[in-house]
């Protein structure tokens, strides 16, 4: 027994037995229309061709008679050749019509115009000769009126009847072509009401069998589309071949920015950065797609407002049944945050690390501050607490080494203001991160000094900024500065929070360096004072007790033995007031008590305390001060950088003449020179001696433990001052140190170079 049709075969029966009937029928009387049709229109743009070829043949003849009457009227040569040019037109349409008008009567029309035009010539070219024999104008105008307006009237007669017999042929074949089409359009209507009865049974059958196929294809539909616009988490959307967007749901519109309106029959391309469009990478996805079937990829994508975000693409190819592509589906998630938590996790794993394997407070700031680039911020800044209570630049990172040097030249110049109500200075009085994801210009120039600290800034650019205290217990120790320069790139909460973890770790370890660190330094400094204790100590015993053996006869060698002594108990009292310095700064405490103090005066102070030492020595001391330089400075402090300096040179110079000159060094700021002709100090040693127990050898006998000069520094540096030396081995040596005077009006002091803590 036969198995019974499906609904799929008698559906498929009915269409095909109808459609083949219906296109039998329509075929039919289309073939035949189309045919008539196809010759009745090339026959009539026949027609119309040489009606318009006819019209054109009149044309050239008047360019021709215009051009014979300028020059009939100038003898101008132009007009003889625009004449020629003319009758050449005019020839050759004449010889396209002679091949195709080959019917009476406009065969015998088309030879009439022919015969007038050359009438025409013939009376042109003869006035051209009577004008070259020199015949009179008004002769001339006699022939061209005459016998020349004669011939062109035949001409342009000719020509008219000529236009008027293909008009009338071209109105005929239209009239013939009309009653034709309308025969074949009965035709047409008969076959096409046959077609129309067989569709509508067609049409009657497949929806009655039909619907609930529809009705169930319908269902699944809105189904599905239901679930693509409940998806909210994941982009969904289709593209065409070319990869422009066909369709876009709401999560895409959530992660991406773009209203459907606003994005449909654009290119796949505008999800893609500025540098990956130029490198092709969006075809190239396509590309890879196209060959393998799919594509799983993550790379970085732009939303609409220009922020980029980290995506995980998945490109699907869409095949039609011969396995053609039709386009692609594309489903993309931000996986942005989920990535910042992997590299903040790594990045605190860094951290740590780099916090318990490094015992150097510099070397620590310095790779916390490049581990932070480009990963975080674009650049980052950590501001440290000095002795005299400034803010100032430990270690500066820029992802951009030329904007890097930018950023240290402004920080080192330019001090954060104190008195704005946002920027470092708030970070520090509050010990609460400041977060600012958009700075604009208005803001940013708040927190500036003046044109040239704006230039330096634009330099680099700042478009987000993130300050985090360093807080140990309840004391800030610094600031934590992240910059972020393009537009698209801005700091988030996200990154406040890890942020402020790095900073709490950092702030702990470096405290913890800094404890290490003066713990070494103790035990090196016991040693060191042990051993330059004892030396004064053994002599002065040893004095003492020779001189306790004297007889009162040598009173002579009793005072120069007192006076040997008295040398190595201010050796002794020296050494105790660097101790003492070096204590106190190494503890972090505040040890300057500032107020206006005339550097004139102190030294003059000091020189004299020194004049019976130089004058043992055979040293001529040679003071120069400039009257009037007051600073507000530590008076004690001060006194003991002028009396190292002196000392040393004294020590070094014996024998030979010390300068000693104070004087105005420009931009609100004093100089003191201390110069001797000692033994000098070697280039390489230079660099050293200002460092703690930094020894300078080349003294010889006079070499000490490297106190000295590390606490002249320390000081200088407190008041906000520097210093530095010029020498040349056996040239002596100079000294030369700079402090800012009192502010006056808008001058500003550089801030101070600092230890890592206070």
């Amino acid at each position: 027994m036969a198995r019974p049709w499906t609904f799929a075969q008698r559906a498929g029966a009915g269409f095909v037995v109808s459609l083949l009937v219906a296109l039998v029928l329509a075929g039919t009387s289309v073939v035949a229309l189309l045919s008539m049709r196809a010759n009745h229109k090339a026959r009539i743009l026949e027609l119309s061709r040489d009606v318009l070829d006819v019209k054109h043949l009149e044309r050239t003849f008047n360019d021709k008679v215009v051009s014979g009457r300028g020059f009939a009227l100038s003898g101008d040569a132009f007009f003889a050749q625009d004449m020629s040019v003319a009758r050449e037109r005019f020839i050759n349409t004449y010889e396209s019509l002679k091949r195709r008008l080959t019917q009476e009567p406009l065969a015998t029309q088309l030879e009439a115009v022919s015969h007038a035009e050359l009438e025409h010539e013939e009376a042109m070219q003869a006035l051209i000769m009577e004008r070259e024999d020199g015949v009179p104008p008004q002769r001339l105008a006699q022939i061209f009126d005459g016998h020349v307006a004669d011939t062109r009237r035949r001409a342009l007669e000719s020509l008219r009847t000529l236009h008027q017999q293909a008009e009338a042929r071209l109105s005929h074949g239209i009239h013939e072509s009309l009653t034709t089409d309308r025969g074949a359009l009965g035709l047409s209507l008969f076959a096409g009401s046959l077609g129309l009865a067989g569709a509508t049974m067609l049409a009657w059958t497949l929806t009655r069998r039909l619907r609930p196929i529809q009705q169930e294809a319908e269902a699944n539909a809105e189904r599905f589309q239901l679930l693509v616009e409940g998806v909210r988490d994941q982009a969904l959307f289709l593209l065409d071949a070319r990869g422009r967007v066909e369709s876009w749901n709401p999560g895409a519109e959530r992660i991406m920015g773009y209203r459907e309106a606003e994005i449909l029959g654009q290119p796949s391309s505008v999800f893609y950065p500025p540098d990956a469009v130029a490198a092709g990478i969006p075809e190239k996805d396509l590309a890879r797609a196209r060959r393998d079937g799919r594509l799983h990829t993550e790379g970085w994508r732009v939303r609409k407002d220009g922020s980029r975000y980290l995506a995980d693409t998945r490109i699907t190819v869409l095949q039609d049944a011969r396995g053609r592509p039709r386009g692609f589906a594309k489903v993309t998630r931000d996986i942005t945050e989920r990535r910042q938590a992997e590299r903040t996790q790594q990045l605190l794993a860094e951290a740590g690390r780099l916090f318990h394997q490094l015992q150097d407070p510099d070397q620590t700031v310095a790779e916390l501050t490049r581990i932070m680039v480009p990963e975080v911020a674009d650049a980052c800044l950590l501001y440290l607490m000095t002795a005299s209570g400034d803010l100032w630049p430990r270690a500066i990172a820029h992802a951009v080494p030329e904007k890097e040097a930018v950023l240290w030249d402004s920080a080192r110049r330019f001090p954060p203001p104190r008195d704005t109500h946002w920027g470092i200075w708030q970070v520090l009085r509050t010990g609460r991160s400041e977060l600012k994801s958009d700075v604009s210009p208005e803001t940013l120039s708040q927190g500036l000094v003046g044109p040239e600290h704006l230039s330096l800034v634009e330099q680099v650019g700042v478009r987000s900024y993130l300050g985090v205290p360093l807080r140990v217990g309840q004391q800030t120790r610094g600031v934590f500065v992240l910059l972020t320069s393009a537009p698209e790139r801005r700091l988030t909460m996200a990154d406040q929070v890890f942020v402020e973890e790095v900073a709490g770790r950092a702030a702990l370890a470096l405290d913890n360096a800094r404890l290490w660190s003066e713990a070494q330094e103790a035990v090196e400094l016991i040693g060191v004072a042990a051993h330059d204790l004892g030396n004064p100590l053994n002599t002065l015993h040893l004095l003492l007790r020779r001189l306790q053996r004297m007889e009162l006869a040598g009173e002579q060698k009793a005072r120069d033995g007192l006076g040997a002594a008295l040398k190595q108990t201010q050796r002794l009292g020296q050494l105790l007031h660097n101790l003492l310095d070096l204590s106190r700064l190494s503890s972090g405490k505040r040890m300057l008590d500032a107020a206006p103090v005339d550097l004139s005066e102190l030294v003059h102070e000091v020189t004299e305390r020194f004049a019976e030492q130089a004058a043992e020595a055979g040293t001529r001391l040679e003071v120069s001060a400039a009257p009037g330089l007051v600073g507000r400075w530590d008076r004690l402090r001060l006194d003991r950088v002028v009396t190292n300096l002196l000392s040393n040179a004294l020590k070094f110079g014996k024998g030979r003449p010390v300068e000693v000159r104070v004087e105005h060094a420009g931009m609100a700021r004093a100089r003191l020179v201390v110069r001797d002709y000692g033994v000098g100090i070697a280039p390489e040693a230079q660099r050293r001696i200002f460092e703690r127990f930094e020894r300078e050898l080349s003294g010889g006998q006079h070499a000490g433990f490297g106190l000295g000069l590390y606490i002249v520094r320390q000081l200088v540096e407190a008041h906000g001052g520097t210093i530095h030396v010029e020498s040349a081995p056996g040239e002596g040596a100079t000294f030369i140190v700079e402090l800012p005077l009192l502010l006056l009006g808008s001058e500003r002091r550089e801030p101070p170079a600092s230890p890592l803590y206070s």
